[in-house]
């Protein structure tokens, strides 16, 4: 589990990549939580949280399925448009 202590307003881009037979969920405090599959062959996952406000102490938690090898990354950008 990580915190991020504040984010401002924009948009918050979460990439997963898994590998392994089962799943993986991934919680983003009370702003987004989904589940991806995971295989035999790594994958990744994009995901984007748009925040219209800015939101402090986000906790960041990843749970995944016995066997399964996960890696994050949580980047942020200004404004809520979709990048070019």
């Amino acid at each position: 589990m990580a915190t991020i202590h504040s984010v401002k307003a924009g948009t918050v881009a979460v990439a997963t990549e898994c590998n392994g037979e089962g799943k993986t969920t991934i919680v983003v405090g009370n702003l987004a939580t989904y589940t991806i599959p995971c295989a035999a062959m790594p994958s990744t996952t994009y995901n984007e949280i748009r925040l219209g406000s800015n939101k402090k102490h986000v906790k960041i938690t990843v749970t995944a399925s016995a066997g399964v090898h996960w890696g994050l990354s949580v980047g942020w950008r200004p404004g809520n448009q979709h990048p070019s």
